[in-house]
């Protein structure tokens, strides 16, 4: 059973992008279907009147430049992270058997890497984030630590 760190609230931010990070590969640029990610200045903006919280870019972005938080976990801020490069697609994580989520909020689905650029990998369902009870069970049972919280002091 998936044990709770504590109350929460689900408190959705836009995505943020750290420009110390960004590497300015124009990955998030190419999976954002919705096109509200732009450089104005060479400096990676959202525009939040466009953007449809699909998250692809927060999948594709190597150095983890773009966050969104999620719920409030023990006056944390938590998000699931999940590194594409080190997911080997076992799946332990959507098997119906396992007790990896116990709110099943992880699926297979389509990522995009590029604009004309699609592959297989693990998702989760950032809109329904209220459901997840913020145990972080998932980081421990993951071998390859391709799943993994971002935490933020609240």
């Amino acid at each position: 059973m998936c044990e709770p760190l504590g109350r929460y609230k689900e408190k959705f931010v836009p995505v943020q992008i750290n420009q110390d990070l960004c590497l300015k590969c124009e990955r998030c640029l190419q999976a954002c279907t919705a096109k509200a990610i732009y450089f104005k200045h060479g400096v990676r903006l959202v525009d939040y009147s466009k953007c449809r919280a699909c998250l692809n870019c927060v999948q594709v972005c190597p150095r983890n430049a773009i966050q969104v938080t999620s719920i409030e976990v023990n006056e944390q801020v938590v998000s699931i992270k999940i590194d594409s490069e080190k997911c080997n697609l076992c799946e332990e994580c959507i098997s119906d058997d396992s007790n990896f989520c116990p709110k099943n909020l992880f699926y297979r689905g389509k990522v995009n890497i590029y604009e004309d650029q699609e592959e297989y990998g693990i998702k989760f369902k950032y809109r329904e984030i209220s459901k997840c009870q913020g145990c972080l069970k998932r980081t421990i049972l993951c071998s390859e630590k391709a799943i993994r919280p971002i935490k933020f002091n609240a």
